[in-house]
């Protein structure tokens, strides 16, 4: 048995086309591992290296011989600059056995249209390993514009620069203004925080998604999208329980739209038509458990889109998810891991 969440891999730079990793874009050896966590939890860690000469967003998967199936999971991160890493880190609930082997990862990536967001750690003595781990410091935005969702990604090393695990900030950084210093934390696993020798330390940019507000029976229903066009007109109807809306795209190239939705269960299967008539858009699942629906949205056109997959008791609440995907989405990567995202061939 093979299980294969696909991932959102959407390119609307060109209809589905994007890089199969080489030389100048790969995962070290020494730099992709696996532990059961703190929790029991089976976690995936690495980083991604890239080596062009542009800035780009890599995807990767991930493949776990567990007993007598394969588990894959693919994942899009966020923007890496020429000679800069992208430090991950996956949690597998899915695996239980515990000699689980880890096989060599799978690299793709596209050209980012834009470098990643202005914003450094201060390499500076405020930047401090303590005693039980975790690391304290600051960032600065050296930009020009605020930035919004900020997070801190570390890659984490013990004795002799070996690779032990990859942290992320704790603080929720809502928005952060130009020439602003502001302060994070990151913490290590808890079964490896004795090992800690040192942090690598990157922040990363903002999150530029809409959220739209509708009536579901009788409440308030939030979902989220981004896109390089425009949606209006959104409406949930609650006999077919569909959305349907209106989708424009003015301009001369194909464009993208991307709905992230709440999890109202694990098996939900969405369809999508346009104008009447089904079309091909790509279902997945980022790593917090939130559904994807996305699709390509032709040059100068008008579409009257009809989503449909909803369940009629979901067992969740129909709240405002916008300070939700702030924290869960890497911030740099909200554009472009939206706009490139391309269906995974065999």
């Amino acid at each position: 048995m093979r299980v294969i969440p696909i991932l959102i891999i959407l390119c609307a730079l060109a209809l589905f086309s994007f890089h199969p990793a080489n030389a100048d874009v790969w995962i070290p050896n020494n730099e992709f591992d696996a532990y059961y966590d703190s929790n029991g939890v089976y976690t995936v860690i690495g980083a991604v290296k890239n080596t062009e000469d542009k800035a780009i967003v890599p995807t990767i998967v991930i493949n776990v011989k567990d007993d007598n199936r394969t588990v894959s999971e693919s994942y899009t991160l966020s923007i890496v600059n020429p000679s800069k890493d992208i430090p991950f880190k996956i949690e597998l609930a899915a695996i239980q056995d515990k000699s689980a082997i880890l096989e060599k990862p799978e690299v793709a990536f596209v050209p980012a249209d834009h470098d990643a967001m202005n914003v450094d750690v201060i390499y500076d003595r405020a930047l401090v390993k303590h005693t039980d781990g975790h690391t304290t410091g600051f960032i600065f935005n050296n930009g020009t514009v605020p930035v919004f969702g900020v997070k801190v990604y570390a890659v984490i090393y013990g004795k002799d620069a070996k690779f032990l695990d990859v942290g992320k900030s704790v603080e929720t950084i809502e928005k952060m203004e130009p020439g602003k210093k502001l302060a994070f934390s990151i913490y290590p696993d808890a079964t490896l925080a004795s090992k800690v020798s040192y942090y690598s330390c990157f922040a990363l940019g903002e999150d530029p998604t809409q959220t739209v507000a509708i009536e579901r029976d009788g409440n308030k229903y939030h979902f989220t999208y981004l896109s390089s066009g425009y949606v209006t007109d959104a409406k949930f109807d609650n006999l077919q329980e569909t959305i349907t809306l209106t989708a424009r795209n003015p301009f001369p190239d194909t464009e993208f739209v991307n709905f992230m939705f709440p999890q109202e269960s694990q098996d939900q299967k969405f369809s999508v038509a346009s104008n009447g008539a089904p079309i091909d858009f790509l279902q997945s699942k980022d790593p917090d458990g939130n559904w994807h629906v996305a699709f390509n949205l032709a040059p100068k056109s008008t579409s009257y889109v009809s989503i449909g997959g909803f369940e009629q008791y979901p067992l969740l609440p129909v709240g405002n998810y916008r300070n939700y995907f702030l924290i869960i989405i890497p911030v740099a990567a909200a554009v472009i891991s939206i706009v490139i995202w391309k269906r995974k061939t065999d």
